[in-house]
């Protein structure tokens, strides 16, 4: 009797269900996909992943692009996104676009090496021609961006106005931002949100408070810890700072520390992710809260329910303010 054969039996199902969960042919019900995972465990079934490949010309590989490796945010959807893939029989590669190079002819590379479907966690405005040229050949996109295909995204708005909202109650009116990017980045939305926020609270958006990215736009540490320099170097006429990430406000923290400011006592400071490491920081790091898990299970989902001709929803994730003690009352 062929292992596949024992599968169905030991699911309660055809061979030819069996078939459609193991290759995603076609659609079958959450509970008989369950039985048949089970029985596929419980009979040690290993997949002729060669074969599966030949019968459904696809490759059971996804990319998950991002810009920093270093960022912790990444690492934790990079996590999920893994566990999810294994669970249906596929693989992601992580892609840092700063060290991947990422031009038409590096996605050349990927589409000749027959990746499935990309989810860009990531995304700057040079990064479009290469991501059309996926697109025409024939690669799954999920993004923020709705001209490549289906949406998977974060809403920071509400966050944001929460955040700057806390900063006034607090008596802070000159907040200054590290953008990290370019303002002008059509998906830079912290900042338009920022700007937004601003006006909400009746605040200036005081543009010598405003320190721009430089490209390749790695918002790091070292990103933070310069721009702060920057920032003093104009004026020390600001009282509290949202940074674009957490890593640069841990490297803006540095660069007060250095200056002989106080955190928060002389300026409170808001970051971005919430990383693991913001709440081990001294003092803890107030930041927004993304949902980075949940983020990298549906980038998953979705791209497998594309793949599979399955419906797929848009779906936007929404961020949340989480207070913190790097900020305080306006110092007098």
């Amino acid at each position: 009797m062929s292992k596949r054969k024992e599968v169905a039996l030991a699911a309660g199902v055809s061979e030819a269900t069996v078939s459609h969960v193991i290759n995603g042919t076609k659609y079958v019900s959450p509970e008989l996909t369950m039985r048949v995972r089970k029985a596929i465990e419980e009979k040690g079934y290993r997949l002729n992943q060669a074969a599966r490949c030949l019968a459904t010309n696809r490759s059971g590989h996804l990319a998950l692009i991002v810009n920093n490796l270093k960022n912790p945010r990444y690492a934790e959807v990079a996590e999920a996104m893994q566990e999810e893939a294994r669970a249906k029989g596929y693989i992601v590669s992580t892609i840092d676009i700063n060290l991947f190079n990422f031009t038409e002819d590096a996605v050349f590379d990927l589409i000749s090496r027959n990746v499935d479907g990309l989810f860009l966690a990531t995304y700057i405005d040079s990064m479009e021609p290469a991501i059309k040229r996926a697109c025409e050949g024939g690669i799954k996109v999920i993004s923020g961006n709705p001209e490549f295909g289906h949406i998977l995204d974060v809403s920071y708005r509400k966050a944001i106005v929460d955040m700057v909202k806390c900063l006034a109650e607090l008596g802070h009116e000159r907040i200054a931002f590290l953008s990290g990017y370019s303002t002008k980045e059509s998906k830079h939305t912290k900042y338009g949100d920022f700007c937004e926020a601003l006006r909400v609270q009746g605040l200036p958006l005081i543009r010598e408070l405003i320190v721009e990215g430089e490209p390749p736009y790695i918002a790091d540490l070292d990103a933070g810890y310069h721009s702060m320099k920057e920032l003093l170097g104009r004026t020390r006429d600001f009282t509290a700072v949202f940074a674009v990430n957490d890593l640069v406000a841990i490297g803006a923290m540095k660069a007060l520390r250095e200056q002989g400011l106080r955190i928060p006592e002389d300026i409170s400071v808001v970051g971005c992710d919430d990383i693991q490491f913001a709440s081990y920081m001294e003092p803890a790091l107030a930041t927004i809260r993304i949902p980075k898990g949940e983020m990298g299970m549906l980038a998953t989902d979705m791209l497998y329910d594309i793949l599979n001709g399955n419906t797929c929803e848009d779906t936007v994730l929404t961020a949340a303010f989480q207070t913190g003690a790097s900020i305080a009352k306006h110092p007098a």
